[in-house]
């Protein structure tokens, strides 16, 4: 049985218009959040990617992306992205989901600095260590602040995703709309029948793709 991969494939998201995914970066394009009532306005874009595939897109398309980068404690972030992105926010948190020995968890007051920045932003790419856990939770609350529940649901995929529950409650406090973290745990319940280890071959394939495309870390080394 193959080890637990580092999930490192960009997944996509996309709301105010349909985005077609361009055949730039491996894996398939995860979610594709549909317009709505809102055609008419600026198009927002959201990338949710580990650390070489976040390089990738950005040495791939430089000074195009908002980038939010989630390190962990401790961890020092390369001048690489500054250097290849519009603007940038670092917040230094580990992946854990409460008090944990030597491991620094999410406090509120990141969480509602990640969804202020996030704000108007038409472009941004949202990166941890994996790509899976503290990225996507961020990720599923920004698009809950932007356009609700049902598109923020979507972000998620059960077979690659663990997104972190504690980066959600935090979130849910400074949310103007409430019910994200009810909802959030509503669907960690609908697939709790759901192994990773079960698409660990699939993530590993995925991450051969990756970097034989070149892709390295170049975020935190």
């Amino acid at each position: 049985m193959a080890t637990m991969p580092i999930h490192d494939p960009v997944t996509d998201v996309c709301f105010g218009f349909v985005f077609v995914a361009q055949a730039q970066l491996p894996g398939p394009l995860i979610r594709t959040v549909l317009p709505g009532e809102l055609m008419e306005s600026p198009a927002t874009q959201v990338r949710i990617g580990g650390y070489s595939a976040a390089s990738l897109l950005l040495e791939r398309e430089p000074k195009q992306w908002h980038t939010l980068i989630l390190l962990d404690s401790g961890r020092q972030v390369t001048d690489f992205v500054n250097a290849q992105s519009l603007s940038s926010l670092v917040l230094r948190f580990d992946d854990v989901e409460g008090p944990s020995p030597n491991l620094l968890p999410p406090s509120g007051l990141q969480i509602a600095q990640a969804l202020t920045y996030a704000k108007g932003k038409e472009r941004l790419l949202v990166s941890c260590r994996a790509g899976r856990g503290r990225s996507v939770a961020l990720a599923y609350l920004i698009t809950y602040q932007a356009r609700g529940v049902a598109d923020a649901l979507a972000v998620l995929d059960p077979t690659r995703h663990r997104p972190n529950r504690l980066v959600v409650r935090l979130g849910e406090s400074v949310l103007e709309k409430p019910g994200a973290l009810s909802a959030f745990d509503d669907w960690c319940a609908r697939h709790a029948h759901i192994q990773l280890s079960d698409y660990y071959d699939e993530m590993e394939k995925e991450f051969e793709a990756l970097e034989a495309q070149g892709a390295t870390n170049r975020i935190c080394p």
